[in-house]
C-alpha cells in the first residue's frame, strides 16, 4: 500500500513497500523535478531534524506561534497539561459571552497534537465543548499552553536504529 497526501504544492509519501515508493518518485522527478528533503525542513508547519540518531519532528514555530497570538510567550510554564481539580468540566454556568476565541483555540491546538500525542487526550475533552465553553474550560486551555510553553519543541522522535523507515522527499528548497 502506498498513501499519497497532497496539500497545495507539498506531497508526502507513505507506504510498506520503499521499492514503490521509490518508483514513485522517479516518476514524480521525472515530471516535477523534486528533491530530497535534508537536514532541518518545515514541511506543512512541521519541523523535520534528521540526524544519525533519528528523525525528530516537532512543530515548535507552530506551538510559539500559538502562544505569541493568546498572549501567554511570558506565562509561567508549568509541567501538567491539564487543571487538577476536573471537577467543572461538565459544569453548565459561567458560558462565555464570545466563544469564537475559544473554537479558534482549540482547532490550532487539534493540529498541534499531530506531533503532541500528551496533549490529545485533553484537546480531545476540551473539544467536546465548542458549542458552549465556560470560563472553567478557558482557564483549562490556558494551563495547556502554559505546559506547551515548557517545551515547544517536544515531538515525535522516531530512532534511526528501529525497523521503522521513514523517508520524506520535497519538492522545495
Amino acid at each position: 500500500m502506498t498513501a499519497l497526501l497532497v496539500y497545495v504544492d507539498d506531497i508526502i509519501l507513505a507506504g510498506n513497500s520503499i521499492k514503490e515508493i521509490e518508483h514513485i518518485k522517479v516518476l514524480f522527478h521525472n515530471a516535477f523535478r523534486i528533491k530530497n528533503l535534508r537536514k532541518l525542513k518545515y514541511f506543512l508547519g512541521f519541523e523535520v531534524a534528521i540526524s544519525k540518531k533519528g528523525i525528530h519532528l516537532c512543530q515548535r514555530k507552530y506551538a510559539l506561534d500559538i502562544l505569541e497570538e493568546t498572549g501567554m510567550v511570558g506565562s509561567k510554564p508549568c509541567t501538567t497539561p491539564f487543571l487538577s481539580d476536573t471537577s467543572s468540566v461538565y459544569k453548565t454556568e459561567n458560558y462565555l459571552t464570545n466563544p469564537n476565541s475559544y473554537r479558534r483555540l482549540i482547532g490550532k491546538l487539534l493540529y498541534l497534537t499531530n506531533t503532541r500525542p500528551d496533549l490529545c487526550f485533553f484537546v480531545n475533552l476540551l473539544s467536546q465543548f465548542v458549542h458552549s465553553p465556560t470560563d472553567y474550560h478557558y482557564r483549562a486551555l490556558q494551563h495547556m499552553l502554559r505546559y506547551i510553553k515548557s517545551s515547544p519543541s517536544q515531538g515525535l522522535f522516531f530512532v534511526a536504529d528501529s525497523y521503522i523507515q521513514i523517508k520524506a522527499f520535497s519538492d522545495s528548497d
